[in-house]
């Protein structure tokens, strides 16, 4: 018999909604043509503090998920089974994820993506041009190379949002931990730090990619980094901008391959393969001057890259 994998073992659930996205599904990101412009020119792209996101909960709603199902029978289960294989591990895993709980709220800087289908090609989605489209609004598709990439080398992390209520995501919980019950003589061969590592990716992810159902319909994906948990890298750098009046750090991630570290599809040219303009006054003359933006940052026949989505939506 085949030994699973153990993202298989550890995160069942998120594979299965990651399965689009590795199969070579799109991804997109709803955003200001100012915003891009940002981005083709620097060939950096910008992740925000999750604080100052548009849902006031994101970080909040998968941190209450994970302490209640922590609280029930379930927690105490796994509780149990941990300190059966790896001595004092729950107490020694409850200190570091304490520990780590401020900056995971207060320090994970985000850029949220949603899965592309193709029939949106040439509209983009309505939803989606209200929420983020404002005056001038692009839709940037991108290519999933990156995205099934198993390099840790770039210190940030991507993984699809899963939507559940905190009774959702006990009963779910419950069914986690059965699962890694059924795979004891596998994991138990694990030593006590690289277990403690698995289940303290877990509990993040739990809190960073799980979100209220209401904001279903977005289908998204999110790119992240804690720095206090993540460190550095060739790819990550942090400085202050005012961004709306208000002065805050952001962290840049350079669009840059690196084919010796196996980091590739994150250079513009591979990492764009098309822009849609939203809904606005001017589309021509964003046009060319994406035109021009996409030639200057590397990109190859930016011509070929560009449409105009004809939804007869006001601003």
């Amino acid at each position: 018999m085949e030994t699973p994998p153990l993202q298989q073992i550890f995160m069942p659930k998120f594979l299965e909604a990651a399965g689009p996205v590795l199969g070579g599904k799109r991804l997109v990101h709803y955003t200001s043509a100012e915003a891009l412009f940002s981005v083709l020119k620097s060939r950096r792209w910008r992740l925000r503090n999750a604080r100052l996101m548009n849902d006031f909960s994101e970080i909040q709603h998968g941190l209450s998920c994970l302490q209640m199902a922590w609280n029930t029978e379930s927690g105490e289960s796994l509780r149990t089974w941990i300190d059966d294989l790896w001595p004092q591990m729950s107490k020694e895993l409850e200190r570091l994820f304490d520990g780590h709980a401020f900056n995971i709220q207060n320090r994970t800087f985000i850029t949220s993506l949603s899965e592309h289908d193709d029939d949106e090609d040439i509209f983009g989605r309505l939803s989606m041009w209200r929420a983020y489209g404002g005056r001038s609004g692009v839709a940037v598709v991108l290519n999933p190379t990156i995205f099934s990439s198993e390099t840790d080398k770039m210190a940030v992390s991507s993984a699809p949002v899963l939507y559940q209520t905190p009774d959702e995501f006990t009963k779910w919980f419950t069914q986690w931990v059965r699962n890694l019950e059924e795979n004891t003589e596998i994991l138990r061969s694990l030593n006590f730090e690289d277990a403690k590592g698995w289940m303290f990716h877990c509990f993040r992810m739990f809190c960073l990619c799980i979100k209220h159902p209401g904001f279903r319909e977005e289908k998204e994906w999110r790119v992240f980094h804690t720095p206090e948990i993540d460190g550095l890298s060739k790819w990550v750098n942090s400085k202050i901008e005012v961004i709306g009046g208000l002065p805050q750090e952001i962290v840049e991630l350079s669009l840059e391959d690196d084919v010796k570290l196996e980091v590739v599809g994150v250079a513009p040219n591979s990492l764009i393969e098309r822009v849609i303009i939203g809904p606005c006054e001017s589309p021509m003359t964003l046009h060319f001057a994406l035109l021009s933006a996409l030639k200057d940052a590397g990109v190859s026949e930016p011509e070929k890259r560009i449409s105009a989505s004809l939804i007869p939506l006001r601003s």
